[in-house]
């Protein structure tokens, strides 16, 4: 067990529920204005230290404030695990509070801890050693992470794009003690609810060495099993029950792999290039690929740099003689880059992190990329040219390119002979890049004078055509790891990795595209796509033949994508026992022969809609409505809804005569069910009408049978959306249980 954890813990908020009712007793008896956050932070808010003062004096409100779920049996388990030394509670209230807040403390069950009283809790928490804490407060939390000290904050909201990696969010107490017990390696036996049954937590599995910050936002939300990536029986037997993979360079996620991975939801690549991961396999079966594009662009820019300043330097031979205690100055003859000629191949982050350093060298430099424009090769100081004149012109070549079938051996035999005699290749970029046995027999010959790699075909390296050769520097795929960039890896892929578990929209997925609107924005988009897809399938429980999405309004394509997928994906569920994800949708639907349609109306000047509809007998639609902040379901079948979809709904196809609703209401109620709301269209008097009944209680099979004999009810179905904001994206959600039954007269 690790015993070096000190954790700090707050009161308010983290021990006790809520703490707006302290906030409210205030304005209702004092005639104050505070916001229901006041006392999360009261010091902070400038709270009056008077009102703080009656606040939490004796009889005051914070006397009535009941613990946080479970807190009393959580903290127990704490100081089980890390001793009454190593854990204290640390909170600001004033000092004069301590009789009553130990009094509550001993009143609601919990066990002796430390308490200390104090303003300033990091200074507190810097001469008490402590190395954790946990938070409720933004502020508290931010001063702690200023102070090296990890804090585990209390919060639903989503961490903003620079936050400190020394804050891990947490959606409550219970996932930052979960987190706290697994860091200190000690066994987990949280207090669950009624039958004591604790919902499954997802399982990520790391298989190659990542940043510890990282592995510790991780271990917030998630179990995390380390295994050896190259050891496939260990990796697969951890696979079987896991919901991501996280990997670097040297694990190879294959097909065969993917398949010992049932649950497998997402595959996180902490680094750039993902050539070791099968995109297809992982297409196919609606496993999401993220990356970290850009991260450690400047460790292997930088690394490249020092790969042409070791040769230029002949710093490892001068390394390795002079510890051998042979003074061999005479013998060396290093060289300047100043006024070399560089050709870099490649111009994108990593290559123009390497143009820009050597533009201090006085270099002249060559570029070849026939992707960027020439502004781009204007602002980086580089000279654009072909691919051959690169070659024949530059001193030193250094390649910064993907895997890809372009891009594979582009270094051969036939290329190197075209290279100026005495030359120097240096490849940070990827093994395939470079024909290593052609560079090996050019090197042997000394029509190249050396070589800088960084980077190998076949990964761990432990022979290569290259070992050996006294005038080539080989470093093992270490040009990304620097510390700094290590952590900007572990940062992205941790909190996009935990994100994309929790249904989330993520800016790094490399198989769905980009997404132009900000992530919250979207995913309650999608949401609601998601409903109307489940929704839609309900309606047609037999599989159509074609899917069509109808976009009214200016809606950018990338985001109509997005919404497609999500709803096609959440429709298939319901018409096949695939496995189907918005990752996979497009794909299952063609195996299907499920033609997918999606239309644009760009001459519509009203609200977005996004209109679902499928062929049948009859066929049925279904149109969300979005203002670009909300969205909901305010369309089915071509009647008009007053209010969004949500909830348990019956909805029922009649024909509109007196009496259908009213015997529809007594068989409910004879049933005992209660009709929380109605809604009702009709498309004139007399004709086709519609019904949605929003009720409280589940319906009985019985009572859907008898609301089908009523005549002139001819289609009843019994679907549950969850309530908006309630239901995540990700497959298996609320949506995919959620009961439906249809029945035709």
């Amino acid at each position: 067990m690790d015993r070096s954890i000190r954790l700090a813990l707050d009161l308010d908020g983290v021990l006790t529920e809520h703490p707006a009712p302290l906030a409210q007793a205030a304005n209702r008896a004092l005639g104050m204005q505070l916001p229901d956050h006041a006392f999360v932070d009261s010091h902070g808010c400038n709270v009056p230290e008077a009102v703080r003062l009656w606040v939490y004096g004796p009889g005051g409100p914070a006397t009535l404030l009941d613990p946080a779920p479970n807190a009393p049996k959580l903290l127990q388990q704490l100081l089980q695990a890390l001793g009454d030394e190593r854990l204290v509670i640390i909170t600001a209230r004033p000092q004069g509070s301590q009789p009553t807040t130990e009094e509550w403390l001993q009143r609601h069950g919990f066990p002796p801890c430390r308490i200390v009283f104090a303003d300033d809790k990091v200074a507190v928490a810097r001469e008490l050693g402590v190395t954790h804490a946990i938070e409720d407060s933004l502020r508290h939390a931010t001063r702690y992470a200023e102070a090296g000290i990890t804090c585990f904050l209390l919060t639903q909201d989503p961490a903003p794009p620079a936050e400190s990696p020394f804050i891990v969010r947490v959606p409550d107490f219970t996932a930052a003690v979960q987190a706290i017990l697994r860091l200190a390696g000690a066994p987990i036996a949280l207090p669950g609810s009624g039958d004591g049954a604790q919902p499954r937590r997802r399982r990520i599995v790391v298989s190659d060495v990542i940043d510890q910050r990282a592995r510790e936002r991780l271990a917030s939300e998630a179990d995390v099993i380390e295994v050896d990536g190259r050891d496939k029986p260990a990796l697969y037997e951890a696979l079987r029950e896991a919901d991501a993979l996280i990997v670097r360079s040297e694990t190879q996620v294959t097909r065969e792999l993917l398949a010992h991975a049932p649950r497998l939801r997402v595959v996180a690549r902490a680094g750039t290039g993902v050539d070791n991961i099968d995109l297809q396999a992982a297409t196919e079966a609606g496993i999401l690929v993220l990356n970290a594009p850009g991260a450690n662009a400047v460790s292997a820019g930088e690394h490249t740099v020092a790969l042409m300043l070791a040769i230029a330097r002949n710093l490892i031979d001068a390394n390795a003689t002079t510890h051998a205690g042979r003074w061999e100055r005479k013998r060396f003859r290093p060289f300047d880059l100043k006024g070399k000629t560089i050709g870099i191949v490649g111009l994108g982050r990593v290559g123009s992190v390497v143009a820009q350093r050597l533009r201090a060298f006085e270099c002249r430099l060559l570029g070849y990329d026939p992707y960027i424009t020439r502004e781009r090769f204007a602002q980086l100081g580089v000279e654009p040219v072909d691919y051959e004149t690169l070659l024949e012109n530059s001193d030193i070549v250094t390649f910064h390119v993907p895997a890809t079938p372009e891009t594979r051996h582009m270094l051969d035999a036939r290329a190197i002979a075209r290279m100026k005699p005495g030359a120097i290749v240096i490849n940070c970029a990827r093994g395939e890049v470079v024909d290593v046995q052609a560079l090996a027999e050019a090197l042997k010959s000394g029509h190249l004078a050396a070589a800088g790699v960084d980077v190998f075909p076949e990964e761990p390296a432990y022979q290569s055509p290259l070992f050996g050769l006294p005038n080539v520097v080989l470093t093992p795929h270490i040009g990304g790891s620097s510390r700094e960039a290590l952590e900007a890896v572990g940062e992205i892929i941790a909190t996009t990795t935990l994100a994309a578990l929790r249904g989330e929209i993520v800016p790094n997925a490399v198989n769905l595209p980009a997404a132009s609107l900000h992530a919250p924005e979207l995913r309650r988009l999608t949401r609601v796509a998601e409903a109307a897809g489940h929704l839609i399938a309900v309606l047609q429980p037999a599989r159509p033949t074609t899917f069509q999405v109808t976009v009214h309004g200016q809606v950018a394509s990338d985001i109509a994508e997005h919404v497609t997928a999500v709803a096609l994906a959440a429709a298939l569920r319901r018409w096949t026992v695939r496995r189907v994800t918005p990752v996979n949708a497009r794909f299952v639907a063609q195996e299907l022969h499920l033609f997918v349609d999606v239309r644009f109306d760009t001459t519509a000047s009203t609200v977005p809609e996004f209109n679902f509809e499928v062929d049948g007998d009859p066929p049925h639609h279904v149109m969300v409505r979005w203002d670009h902040r909300e969205a909901g379901i305010m369309e089915v079948d071509r009647f008009s809804l007053e209010r969004p979809l949500a909830g348990h709904m019956l909805i029922t196809h009649h024909l509109d005569r007196p009496g259908i609703i009213g015997r529809i209401g007594t068989i409910l109620g004879r049933y005992e069910v209660n009709i929380a709301g109605m809604q009702v269209g009709r498309r004139a008097r007399g004709g086709e009408a519609i019904m949605v009944l929003n009720v409280d209680d589940p319906i009985p099979e019985a009572a859907l049978n008898e609301i089908l004999q009523i005549p002139d009810v001819w289609t009843a179905y019994v679907v549950s959306l969850p309530e908006s904001g309630d239901y995540p994206m990700a497959a298996g959600s609320a949506l995919s249980a959620a009961v439906a039954h249809t029945r035709l007269r």
